[in-house]
């Protein structure tokens, strides 16, 4: 009886010191294990979700940036119902540049752009010195609608400071407003 009590302590204390040496400290690893990996689970969806937020900011600056230029875009359309009521304006910057007008005419033909703008095509054909036509150029760049330049010619003349300038501009115009 002796024994057998000494063996079923021997076994609890052997089994006792192998979970102690043995099974706890894995065990207590595999709890920490599960831990770190719910952490980093959390961690990853607070990640994610922070970068969704992030570029829905990102977005919303975006959008506002491209409403403020399609504001600007659309505010410098010409907002005459008439291709024609830009004649006397290229004519004021071509007197102003002391450039004489030989051709200003409307060319029957336009472009779309996109669904609801046109560029309305005129042809301008002058005489002048270079430096005078950089200040038309300069006029007609800071003139409040679009007056754009599609195509340019320079041809000079016998006189080495004269040219003749052939312009092909655009003027461009939101569709539902026929011109």
């Amino acid at each position: 009886m002796k024994y057998l009590v000494s063996a079923i302590v021997i076994y609890f204390a052997f089994t006792g010191s192998s979970l102690q040496v043995l099974i706890l400290p894995e065990s207590q690893r595999y709890d920490e294990a599960v831990l770190r990996q719910n952490q980093l689970a959390e961690t990853y969806i607070d990640l994610v979700s922070l970068d969704i937020e992030v570029a829905i900011e990102n977005l919303n600056v975006q959008l506002t940036e491209l409403d403020s230029l399609r504001v600007v875009f659309e505010s410098r359309l010409l907002k005459s119902t008439r291709v024609n009521s830009v004649f006397p304006i290229l004519d004021k910057f071509c007197t102003t540049s002391l450039l004489k007008v030989i051709t200003l005419e409307a060319v029957n033909k336009y472009n779309n752009i996109g669904d609801k703008y046109q560029a309305h095509l005129i042809r301008l054909s002058m005489i002048g010195r270079f430096p005078d036509f950089l200040d038309f150029l300069q006029a007609l760049e800071r003139h409040e609608d679009w007056i754009l330049i599609d195509d340019m010619i320079i041809k000079p003349l016998e006189r080495d400071d004269y040219a003749r300038y052939d312009l092909t501009l655009s003027v461009l115009v939101a569709k539902d407003g026929k011109k």
